[in-house]
């Protein structure tokens, strides 16, 4: 298994509390209530909420983003009164898992107003910059001037992809943290200069480790358990695996791209680095 400081370096971050590790599973839509009914009937596994939001994921006009593998979304919730920014950096998969790092900023004091001639969505008070400098961690704006450079942030000004979710989580207690089950349905919406088009329609499920503090240690031993509840799960209802991000899979007609490397791109880059300076 790899060492904390190992998948530190993979992921090009400095804090392991910023590591997320996931399963991702498509689901078919008759079968998701039988899922949702399986789940709330198993010993040891609660039902947390139901809760829907959108995101509206930023790019550049060349979507830089999308092809590092990266996304950075507005998160909206509370029917919009609540605004987050939201960036994950350019993960790998290993064991059928997806690791990479998340970041997100405090509640956003300004919110970003969009413009309202069915164009495409642009920033019109603020800029991604602005925000990082204001409102965000510093080990958030870090990991993004070190995955995608102080340039490409700058060009980060266009918002053409808005997604609703609608997810029921759930918890699952273990000991030193907990398993997060949850069931998405994901609608995504193209806006164009003739106005909002549908993209995508799915359901996905997702599982996460979690622990209390965030301490990678314990999120790591809690992995076997997470494998073996999610395999029993796609035994029962016949899941296959997903390979791609939400932004990835919203946002592939615009951009054919591979599913998520074994081999984290940043870890690539670096080590192609040491190759030139060898």
């Amino acid at each position: 298994m790899k060492t904390t400081a190992a998948l530190c370096w993979e992921l090009g971050i400095g804090d392991p509390r910023f590591i997320e590790i996931e399963s991702k599973w498509r689901v078919e839509a008759d079968g998701v209530k039988r899922l949702r009914e399986h789940l709330e009937g198993l010993k040891g596994v609660r039902h947390e909420k139901r809760a829907t939001f959108f995101d509206q994921y930023l790019d550049t006009p060349e979507l830089d983003l999308l092809r590092l593998g990266a996304s950075l979304r507005l998160r909206y919730r509370k029917s919009g009164t609540q605004v987050y920014l939201q960036y994950k950096g350019p993960g790998f998969r290993r064991g059928g898992l997806l690791y990479r790092s998340e970041f997100a900023s405090r509640r956003l004091d300004r919110l970003v107003r969009e413009e309202s001639h069915h164009d495409v969505v642009r920033f019109t008070e603020t800029s991604v910059r602005e925000i990082l400098h204001d409102q965000c961690d510093p080990a958030m704006a870090e990991a993004m001037r070190r995955h995608l450079g102080n340039a490409l942030i700058d060009r980060i000004d266009t918002g053409h992809l808005i997604c609703q979710y609608t997810k029921d989580k759930y918890s699952v207690e273990l000991e030193g943290g907990s398993l997060e089950p949850s069931i998405d349905r994901v609608s995504a919406f193209h806006i164009s200069r003739r106005g909002p088009h549908t993209l995508s329609n799915f359901w996905e499920y997702e599982n996460e480790a979690k622990a209390a503090d965030s301490a990678l240690e314990r999120k790591l031993a809690l992995l076997p358990d997470l494998k073996a509840f999610d395999a029993a799960l796609a035994r029962r209802f016949e899941l296959k695996p997903e390979r791609l991000d939400k932004y990835r899979r919203c946002a592939s007609c615009f951009l054919p791209l591979p599913p998520s490397p074994e081999v984290s791109p940043v870890a690539r880059r670096g080590r192609e680095r040491e190759l030139v300076a060898a």
